[in-house]
């Protein structure tokens, strides 16, 4: 009795697994855009900025090509907590305006150690040395 519940509890496990957000295909992101114009900027911009491909999928949600953009430049260079970005993609019916709002909450803000700058210390932060190993 007790292996058919563990197995039972498995199977229940599996379609929670599957939830987990999927990035989207860089190439596939511009299809959204009708017109070669548009679609051509899309594909340059894909190339060349730095972006959580997890929050591209958020912003290829969105309905609007002006959100569309307007979420890729809160995006760009910003990197994100999967658990909580993986909400904004939940739901379908999701407005743009809280879609943005709920990627602006997953950012991840990181504080810098001091707020002096390296040319007044320059020892604030420490060289990467790598040593080998001992025998």
């Amino acid at each position: 009795m007790n292996m058919f519940l563990k197995s039972l509890s498995v199977l229940w496990l599996i379609p929670l697994l599957t939830l987990a957000i999927e990035p989207s295909n860089p190439n596939t992101i511009c299809d959204r855009f009708v017109g070669d114009k548009d679609q051509q900027a899309c594909e340059e911009k894909m190339k060349k900025d730095d972006v959580d491909w997890y929050a591209a999928t958020v912003c290829s949600l969105t309905q609007e090509d002006s959100q569309f953009w307007s979420c890729w430049g809160k995006i760009k260079g910003a990197r994100f907590n999967p658990v909580a970005i993986e909400v904004c993609a939940e739901t379908k019916e999701m407005k743009d305006a809280e879609r943005i709002t709920c990627l602006d909450k997953a950012r991840l803000e990181r504080k810098p150690a001091s707020d002096k700058s390296d040319k007044e210390d320059p020892k604030q932060y420490q060289p990467l040395l790598v040593k080998p190993p001992r025998r």
